[in-house]
């Protein structure tokens, strides 16, 4: 299997080292940052490239893996799936949903193997939290992103490259209730800006509510100006059920009166690599829990709340 990156920066890392544990080389590595591409590549034994068509063309990958800002998103998705390379991307899928929707033309005209890293949907308190989810309507979702983002960090608190928290960071805690309680019809947010100026230039604090298709309401709670214990977290209600995912291992909660406490041990960042390779391997895209088609609702999730940050009012969350 020949693996090549579209991107080296920051979450690269994470998915090198799971390639490692499954005994799989990079072949070719690729960034505009044409020193860090060499180190990469130096690092892999791979071939390094400064422009992703040149790498498609001359390597042809049988999997890419993509990991760029979401404002750096153009047609690198759709050039890899229409190459034939198999693909992972890094969340959130991009900016805006018409280039999304190009992409996510490409990948179904190719009919390649997808998957967006959501590692969230892969852990051990997310696998239990299933099971003990089954049969159980639920009515209220709740989540919270809560930290203290670096200053220096290149782009992130860019609102042109990022797309703000709720958009690039807070997308996981969107996507998890999502997968738990279905699509969202409505958002209504509200936001702070000038706690943490030298953070960020968008809203730092923000307030998320959710209508689900279903009928079930929600509510992500969102920072990057202060850490706070357990920042990253998802609840579920049901009738007598409550459920914490205290993310990435440990899972609370009361069933039925009772008590209810498991620890996990696979935060789902290596699981999500195994499997997708899994995936690719076997051909079948059923292996697949974080399709791009999926990761695509997710971020017309994030873009509703982002447009009512603007407008104050209820948005809509387009199809």
């Amino acid at each position: 299997m020949k693996i090549g990156f579209i991107g080296v920066g920051g979450i690269a890392g994470n998915y090198r080292r799971s390639l490692r544990r499954l005994e799989q080389p990079v072949a070719a590595v690729c960034d505009v940052n044409a020193e860090r591409a060499a180190q990469i590549a130096a690092e892999e034994g791979a071939d390094a490239y400064t422009e992703h068509r040149e790498m498609l063309d001359k390597e042809r990958p049988d999997v890419v893996f993509v990991c760029i800002p979401p404002g750096a998103h153009a047609t690198q998705v759709a050039d890899a799936a229409q190459a034939g390379a198999a693909l992972f991307v890094a969340k959130p899928v991009a900016l805006t949903l018409e280039t999304a929707r190009q992409a996510a033309a490409a990948i179904q005209t190719a009919g390649v193997v997808n998957q967006v890293g959501y590692m969230a949907r892969y852990s051990d308190i997310t696998e239990r939290a299933r099971e003990l989810v089954a049969g159980r309507p639920l009515g209220m979702g709740v989540g919270r992103f809560m930290c203290r983002m670096g200053a220096s960090h290149p782009w992130w608190g860019k609102a042109a490259i990022s797309g703000g928290q709720m958009l690039e960071q807070s997308t996981h805690v969107f996507d998890i209730l999502r997968y738990f309680l279905g699509d969202v019809a409505a958002v209504q947010a509200l936001g702070h800006r000038g706690l943490a100026p030298d953070v960020a230039d968008f809203p730092e604090c923000t307030v998320c509510n959710l209508r689900f298709s279903s009928g079930a309401a929600g509510s992500v709670i969102s920072t990057c100006a202060a850490k706070a214990e357990d920042g990253f977290a998802a609840e579920l209600i049901g009738s007598n059920f409550h459920l914490r995912l205290l993310m990435d291992t440990r899972l609370r909660g009361t069933i039925d009166g009772e008590p209810f406490a498991f620890d996990g041990e696979e935060p789902g960042y290596f699981r999500q690599v195994e499997q997708f390779l899994a995936a690719v391997e076997a051909r079948d895209q059923a292996r697949v829990r974080s399709s791009y088609a999926d990761a695509m609702k997710t971020l017309a999730v994030t873009l509703a709340a982002n447009r009512s940050l603007e407008t104050g009012q209820v948005e809509r969350v387009e199809p």
